[in-house]
């Protein structure tokens, strides 16, 4: 069956009636018969969005539309070898790519009225446990809270903990003291080291040992100080410590893993499995954070996750866009079993879930998830939501 029509939706969501900071791409691909499948961009964030959508239009235009949509991994190859740029592409290439295999996916399922992680193997779990994250930032109307001192983030994780999540991650550096958001410096200043320490150790006494926290850094230190910082974390027992320096060199993560004895996580900036694999072979990653929406698709990560397992590695994939993503998020992780943990963003503003018409950020109970058994990624467009936001419609 032949890939008819698209319709890519650019869901800003950074204005004053929402104020969620977050702009998602979103890909509806329509088949022969009028069934609709959909993807994701993960370039919600930052800068890339525009970039995104131009990629996504490209790629559906040259490569989707009358295009056989069970033959995904033809269509995959094609997009990979045959556009120049893919091979060596960025988050903007790989994105799109993404998206699309996410969708056709999606498609493929709800046609043959199976879960994509039918189309997979087979599911290896019924639920997934979830970490929760963003919650020490609140989007309120036109004003943004961050938590600034460490009794403020002891109180939020408190809160999070009594919503029934026994897992949550947190940068604890990115947001200054007088309440400003900025990246360090490589070489990390001693105030904001010591502030970061603080609000890590607060965190640790609220919630106590049985809930986990997860420590991230976004990859802004240097080697020096993400050795030391990491080694004074070591006393609160961390889940992971997330990018502690960014993974342009595999061999500076590398020597941060050897010096620093609590797991290392990281790839949401890194794509398919040829940049993983220096890290995989290295093994300078424990916990390897692919991003669906990024790195290459549900196909693609799925690939990734299997050469991990070789190294004995986990695999959480990393997950800051939309709904859409969160569902082939949870697809991936009912199949790979070699899954450690799944990101989740509940606190959100409410209407950032109405896009889809059942989002399955509003289904945790106690930090674990089951796994839905609806065909495709088990979600739809809300319609009367996406409409005001499309922005290319291909046929």
């Amino acid at each position: 069956m032949k890939i008819k029509r698209a319709e890519i939706f650019n869901i800003n969501l950074t204005n004053e009636k929402v104020r969620s900071l977050w702009n998602t791409v979103i890909l509806r691909l329509t088949a022969e018969d009028g069934t609709t499948g959909v993807g994701e961009i993960s370039l919600a964030y930052g800068v890339g969005c525009q970039a995104g959508i131009g990629m996504l239009k490209d790629l559906v235009e040259a490569c989707v539309i009358g295009k056989d949509l069970f033959k995904a991994n033809l269509l995959w190859h094609q997009m990979y070898h045959n556009t120049f740029w893919g091979q060596g592409g960025g988050p903007v290439v790989y994105g799109g790519m993404s998206a699309i295999d996410e969708a056709v996916l999606d498609l493929k399922g709800k046609i043959l009225g199976l879960p994509i992680y039918d189309l997979l193997g087979g599911k290896t779990r019924d639920e997934i446990r979830v970490y929760a994250n963003g919650w020490y930032v609140e989007y309120d109307g036109k004003v943004v809270r961050p938590c600034v001192k460490p009794e403020e983030y002891a109180d939020a994780a408190m809160r999070t903990v009594a919503d029934g999540y026994d897992a949550l991650k947190f940068d604890p550096i990115m947001i200054r003291s007088d309440g400003t958001v900025s990246n360090p410096d490589r070489l990390l200043a001693k105030d904001r080291f010591n502030l970061a320490i603080e609000r890590v150790k607060a965190v640790r006494e609220a919630v106590g040992p049985d809930v986990d926290i997860l420590v991230e850094i976004h990859g802004n230190l240097g080697t020096t100080s993400a050795i030391a910082l990491g080694r004074e974390l070591v006393q609160f027992k961390p889940y992971f410590y997330e990018e502690p320096v960014d993974p342009m060199n595999p061999a500076c993560m590398e020597k941060v893993s050897r010096e620093v004895p609590i797991p290392i996580a990281g790839g949401e900036r890194l794509y398919t499995r040829y940049q993983f694999r220096p890290f995989i072979e290295r093994q300078a990653l424990d916990i390897l954070q692919p991003d669906v929406g990024l790195a290459g698709g549900i196909t693609e990560i799925k690939k990734i996750a299997e050469f991990a397992e070789v190294y004995n590695l986990h695999v959480q994939p990393h997950n800051c866009a939309g709904p859409v993503c969160s569902a082939a998020s949870v697809q991936l992780d009912a199949v790979i079993t070699n899954f450690a943990i799944q990101e989740w963003f509940p606190y959100r503003n409410k209407l950032f879930y109405e896009m889809v018409d059942d989002a399955l950020e509003n289904k945790v109970e106690n930090s674990y998830l089951k796994i839905p058994d609806k065909p495709g990624l088990g979600i739809a467009l809300n319609d009367d939501f996406v409409k005001p936001f499309l922005c290319a419609s291909i046929d």
